[in-house]
């Protein structure tokens, strides 16, 4: 039998090995906190590193390093991008060396972006209260802070599209991100994933041809594909966003709060943005991401005389084929522009015309017969609507956008 001193030293020991309270991770993520709400990224980046040091599964501290990271990371990627674009058209020249250089550095950045992220997201009641037009940040990166960067978070409208006057405190909310928000943020981060794999897949040295002055003018583009792995990593961070994206949907539904939401369901009133929802957005909501996932997974393909008839102009005799959007990251192809396909298109816009173009550009990947995705008929109601004045463009666009 254990003596009493024995068992209160046991005690003491399984204390120690036994995980820390979210009161603890809180206290320990609360200097990391009031750095980034003053808008400190490099002081909150610190404290952040410094509480994960203690306990790396401290779900605070890693949302708050992931936004610091992200911040540091998207802004030398703006200025690598300014730097090849700049450099091009003042050489005539295309740097594909230093935009592989970029996009390789983004990539890592974004996946340790995405590390801690996942390991916030493990926590269910993590939060973080920011007030994110507060930040003097120069966001735009021309050196200063200027009234863009100013205007860039605030609310310039209310919820019946009446412009918030200057000064007005609702300009400026604070929000209360939760657990929903850090699935949001993953699928947004899944998303730009995908997006910088797909450009690093690809060879973009042939642009100096149209850069070129004194050049003649080519007939034909070609962007060599030299890594084709990338379309594969980049169709696997597509299903990921979708997956984050229906999961923050679940943990919105969930929600029974109701505090400065940054998304919020049906239920709640209390957000900031001029963002009402309803239920009939969350069904469609969840119809897209089942959509596209079937488009990526090779299930559906898009029909392209769907497609056609969603523009302005109504096709008498629209084009035909599918377009097998999952061959595009499983079999790619280098992508070959036939700008005489496209000047035929321009002076006759017909079906052969159409059609010929999309066998040029397109190639293996449009194809005669697939099963059609739904997803041209949820954008032909969309449309249809905005067209009957129940719903502004504006305000669709506003959910699609941030709904990702």
């Amino acid at each position: 039998m254990l003596s009493p001193r024995a068992l209160f030293a046991l005690a003491l020991g399984l204390t120690a090995c036994s995980p820390p309270r979210t009161a603890d991770h809180a206290a320990a993520a609360r200097p990391a906190e009031r750095a980034l709400g003053g808008g400190d990224f490099a002081d909150a980046n610190r404290q952040a590193e410094r509480a994960l040091a203690r306990d790396d599964q401290n779900p605070r501290a890693a949302l708050v390093r992931a936004l610091t990271r992200y911040e540091r990371s998207m802004k030398q990627l703006s200025r690598d991008l300014r730097t090849v674009a700049i450099g091009g058209a003042m050489t005539g020249g295309f740097n594909q060396r230093y935009l592989d250089l970029a996009l390789d550095q983004a990539s890592k950045d974004l996946a340790a972006v995405e590390g801690d992220l996942a390991r916030a997201s493990r926590d269910p009641d993590v939060s973080l209260e920011l007030c994110l037009a507060c930040w003097k940040k120069d966001w735009n990166g021309n050196g200063r802070v200027d009234s863009r960067d100013e205007l860039l978070f605030q609310i310039e409208q209310d919820a019946a599209g009446n412009p918030i006057p200057e000064g007005d405190p609702r300009s400026k909310p604070t929000f209360r991100f939760d657990h929903g928000d850090v699935y949001w943020a993953r699928a947004f981060v899944a998303f730009q994933r995908a997006a910088i794999d797909v450009l690093s897949a690809y060879d973009f040295s042939e642009v100096e041809r149209l850069l070129a002055e004194r050049s003649e003018r080519p007939r034909q583009i070609r962007l060599r594909l030299v890594h084709p792995e990338r379309m594969k990593s980049a169709r696997a961070h597509v299903l990921d966003g979708l997956a984050h994206s229906d999961a923050s949907r679940r943990a919105y539904l969930a929600e029974t709060d109701d505090d400065r939401e940054w998304m919020p369901n049906p239920r709640q009133k209390d957000h900031p943005l001029p963002l009402p929802v309803d239920a009939k957005l969350y069904e469609t909501w969840h119809g897209v991401v089942g959509d596209l996932e079937r488009l990526v997974r090779g299930d559906e393909g898009l029909s392209v005389r769907e497609l056609a008839q969603l523009g302005d102009h109504r096709w008498n005799d629209p084009p035909q084929g599918f377009v097998d959007l999952s061959s595009m990251f499983t079999r790619p192809r280098d992508i070959v522009i036939d700008l005489e396909a496209v000047e035929r298109f321009d002076r006759a816009e017909n079906r052969q015309t159409a059609e010929l173009l999309l066998k040029s550009l397109l190639g293996a990947h449009y194809v005669k017969q697939m099963k059609p995705s739904p997803l041209p008929r949820r954008l032909e109601r969309m449309k249809g609507e905005v067209e009957r004045g129940d719903e502004s463009l504006e305000r669709k666009l506003r959910y699609l956008l941030w709904i990702n």
